[in-house]
């Protein structure tokens, strides 16, 4: 029994030998084109991943700030006796203002040193 030839199989590099022929015979360029990576136009690929970074952290910011005014509102409630009162009043403070500074985030410019 013989064991399997790989001898008929092309090496893994053979169009790299193929583009060095090409490319010494003045070739290379017009036949096999350099392959760059993806990008928006007019725009280098980390300057439009950090133009939607700032994006990242306002689901976590908004759900935080209503969360921990519920939660500070469910202890204020129970250590003064007020039954819902103050739950209610933050829980509609924490939503209102959470939802302005998204909105503020989200539409507002994108440069900063327009901000005011």
């Amino acid at each position: 029994m013989q064991p399997f030839r790989r001898s008929a199989q092309r090496p893994a590099g053979h169009l790299v030998g193929f583009r060095a022929i090409l490319t010494a015979v003045g070739m290379g360029s017009s036949l096999l084109p350099e392959r760059r990576p993806a990008t928006l136009p007019g725009d280098d690929r980390n300057r439009a991943e950090r133009k939607y970074l700032r994006f990242a952290a306002v689901g976590i910011q908004y759900t935080l700030t209503i969360l921990l005014l519920t939660l500070f509102g469910i202890w204020l409630d129970g250590r003064l006796g007020t039954g819902w009162l103050f739950t209610l009043v933050l829980l509609l403070l924490a939503f209102v203002g959470a939802t302005l500074s998204l909105i503020h985030q989200v539409l507002g410019p994108d440069d900063p040193s327009k901000k005011k």
